[in-house]
């Protein structure tokens, strides 16, 4: 296949997180219902092969960014909070992931053997940032073409803001952004962060591209897979499911949470699943804590995929976790969620994007007794209105995107 069939695809695809991993399965499946004649090859900071069953293997993106040769590629950058500038805090995010990876070889020179000596003395971030983020820019995502010969052009795809820019860095932020055929983000906050660095071209606001999830994978179906999963891991799936998914925590809001889902559990006599779906932040570590902690009335369970992860919350009835693709798949399916006390704005942002109170994300733990019980009696058939009107706007603005980077 010619190189302008080829499209490159950016992200963070090589890290054990749920969100990160589902993103380029549902960009995929979007964009060949569209075109099924591209070819849609990924890209992430070191490759990966299939993490966590996610069936697609990417390659390092400093093979895209340092060719000289071949048709120049359309790059897509997408899913998450990528529009940023602080290189060593997305760096440390790899810190377990890179034990696993050996560093690229390079030819030796005596350059070389200088920086090696300079490379011991560096932490783990920066030591990351040497190997697979050392390229011109201005942020690890905010790609300027014409610093590439490989790229011809880009294209932002559900992306978002997290920090205001530095002063320092807003005229290189806006004029890589003005660069951009296309720039779609995920909540108005990253809009008005954008403007706020002088980015003047049209910027699309929609929610999070994950709400499409639902038109993809039919929630009766994956409902059914989760069920057969709990079920065979000891759940009693005639009671109701509560879906909990929580980051560490410090030990004082442990003891709080245990005490709140031990409450509500004894209250409503459902089954308390513990769902982990951020490795790297640790999720799995600190849930199977938990499981002592509740003296045994809370049951762990590892997904064996990212495909029986979306099987175990469509089985849920309620969801509740600190992960923002948690929440949003709970919502693709219409199942009732509360996002748990973390001090992100991306859960403010989704939760207005979709046309949701606020009040869905708790302020602390001891909120959760009696938030979910407000949450599980929720207007259902409004909440299935918001969920068609988010999907739809995102095919709108997908739609736009398509004719965008397929015209280029």
């Amino acid at each position: 296949m010619n190189g302008e069939s080829i499209l490159s695809e950016f992200g963070t695809f090589d890290v054990e997180n749920y969100g990160d991993l589902l993103y380029p399965v549902l960009f995929k499946r979007m964009f060949q219902k569209r075109d099924k004649m591209r070819e849609i090859q990924a890209f992430s900071f070191m490759g990966s092969e299939s993490l966590e069953g996610s069936g697609y293997d990417t390659r390092p993106i400093r093979d895209l960014l340092s060719s000289r040769s071949g048709q120049p590629r359309m790059l897509i950058i997408g899913g998450g909070d990528l529009l940023r500038t602080d290189w060593n805090r997305v760096a440390s995010h790899y810190d377990s992931s890179r034990l696993r990876h050996k560093e690229p070889p390079l030819p030796f020179t005596f350059g070389l053997l200088l920086r090696r000596l300079l490379h011991r003395r560096m932490n783990a971030a920066r030591k990351f940032r040497y190997w697979y983020m050392n390229y011109p820019a201005v942020g690890p995502f905010i790609i300027d073409p014409a610093s590439f010969s490989g790229i011809k052009s880009v294209a932002y795809c559900s992306c978002g803001v997290p920090f205001p820019f530095d002063d320092r860095v807003k005229h290189r932020v806006a004029s890589a952004a003005n660069k951009s055929v296309f720039l779609y983000v995920r909540d108005r906050q990253s809009k008005d962060a954008l403007i706020r660095a002088g980015v003047s071209r049209e910027i699309h606001v929609g929610p999070d591209l994950i709400v499409v999830l639902s038109d993809f994978f039919d929630a009766a179906m994956e409902r059914k897979k989760g069920q057969d999963i709990l079920e065979k891991k000891g759940v009693d799936i005639q009671r109701n499911i509560l879906c909990v998914q929580s980051n560490p925590q410090t030990p004082e809001n442990n003891v709080e949470l245990v005490k709140q889902l031990t409450a509500y559990q004894k209250r409503t006599n459902c089954e308390v699943v513990l769902l982990p779906l951020a490795r790297c932040h640790g999720d799995h570590g600190y849930l199977q804590k938990l499981v002592p902690d509740s003296g045994g009335a809370f049951k762990y369970i590892e997904p064996g995929s990212i495909f029986e992860s979306v099987s175990l919350l469509a089985a849920c009835d309620v969801f509740l976790g600190t992960s923002l693709h948690g929440n949003i798949t709970a919502f693709s399916f219409g199942i009732p969620h509360l996002f748990g006390p973390i001090a992100v704005a991306k859960t403010e942002g989704f939760l207005d994007a979709v046309n949701l109170p606020l009040e869905l994300k708790l302020k602390s733990w001891a909120e959760v007794n009696e938030k979910l019980a407000t949450v599980a009696g929720m207007d259902r058939e409004a909440f299935v209105a918001r969920v068609f009107a988010a999907k739809q706007r995102v095919h709108e603005i997908f739609d736009l995107l398509i004719r965008a980077v397929t015209s280029e």
